[in-house]
């Protein structure tokens, strides 16, 4: 969240998937800064648990868009395809891209995300979240 209030960007793009992307956009609507989000279709999103659906719908109703790509029902074969479709979207109408992740948790999907933006000409801040702190 830093980084993003260093950078002070006019609008963010985010297609919200569990995880990092999901839970970041709380921290996004307490900071005012004004967001769209991107939709591979209208049900990509069945497989969030309760909290994360609850987040999405208050996203929904503070978003400055709501972008969907396709009509079509979500074909969970296809999952990665439309999750590649929808953060090419956000990343073709952003001047810089924000990759927001978890070192210790990357999984096979991710990797395989970024390797299909490789080569791509606009800056990319990489921000990793680590593990928590462990008290003792």
């Amino acid at each position: 969240m830093e980084a993003i209030i260093h950078h002070q960007p006019a609008v963010m793009y985010i297609c919200p998937t569990r995880g990092v992307n999901i839970n970041l956009i709380p921290l996004i609507m307490m900071n005012n800064i004004p967001f769209r989000l991107v939709f591979p279709s209208k049900s990509f999103f069945s497989t969030l648990n309760e909290d994360e659906k609850c987040i999405l719908d208050v996203a929904c109703s503070k978003a400055d868009k709501v972008i969907i790509l396709s009509e079509d029902r979500c074909d969970p074969l296809s999952w990665y395809e439309d999750w590649f479709k929808a953060s090419k979207k956000a990343v073709d109408n952003s001047d810089w891209v924000l990759i927001a992740h978890n070192l210790e948790e990357i999984t096979e999907s991710f990797s395989n995300l970024l390797e299909r933006f490789e080569g791509n000409a606009k800056p990319v801040l990489a921000v990793d979240f680590g593990g928590e702190a462990q008290c003792q």
